[in-house]
C-alpha cells in the first residue's frame, strides 16, 4: 500500500484502517474524513470501499445471528428444561453439551456469536422429533 507524509507522520493506509476499526463516533468521523483527503487514489479508495464492505457484512451476519439466537431461546424457553441437551449434542452432533448451549443461547466465543445453522438447525428439530416420539410411545407396566 502507499505511504503518505502527513504531519510529519509516515502512515500507510492499512495501519489507518485498521484504526479506523477501533473508533466510534465523532472520532471515526472526523478518522474517515481524514482519510477521505488522504487517500485520493482510485486503487486506495477501493481498498477503503472493500474493507467497509467487509465491516458491513460482519456486522450484519452478527445481527442474523443475534437474531436467530432470539428465536431459537424463544422457541424453546417453555421446554428448555426437559430437553435432553447433553444427550442431543452427543448422540445427534458428536459434540459436548457445552457447544450445543452455546449455540442454543448465542454465546459470543472467541469473538463471534455463534448459533445453529441451517442443517444445524435441521439436525436438531429431527432430535427433537426423535425424542418426542420415543418419550410418546413410551408406557410404563
Amino acid at each position: 500500500m502507499e505511504e503518505h507524509n502527513s504531519n510529519n507522520d509516515m502512515r500507510t493506509l492499512e495501519e489507518d484502517l485498521l484504526k479506523m476499526d477501533s473508533l466510534h463516533g465523532d472520532e471515526l468521523d472526523a478518522h474517515l474524513y481524514e482519510m477521505k483527503a488522504l487517500y485520493t487514489k482510485p486503487e486506495e479508495k477501493e481498498a477503503i470501499r472493500k474493507h467497509l464492505d467487509k465491516a458491513l457484512d460482519t456486522i450484519t451476519n452478527n445481527v442474523k445471528a443475534i437474531e436467530r439466537k432470539l428465536t431459537i431461546r424463544e422457541q424453546i424457553n417453555d421446554i428448555v428444561d426437559l430437553i435432553p441437551v447433553s444427550y442431543i449434542a452427543k448422540n445427534y452432533f458428536g459434540k459436548s453439551r457445552a457447544w450445543l448451549y452455546q449455540r442454543i443461547n448465542g454465546y459470543k466465543v472467541r469473538g463471534q456469536v455463534y448459533t445453529l445453522n441451517e442443517k444445524e438447525l435441521e439436525i436438531f428439530n429431527r432430535a427433537l422429533k426423535d425424542i418426542g416420539n420415543k418419550i410418546g410411545s413410551l408406557s410404563v407396566g
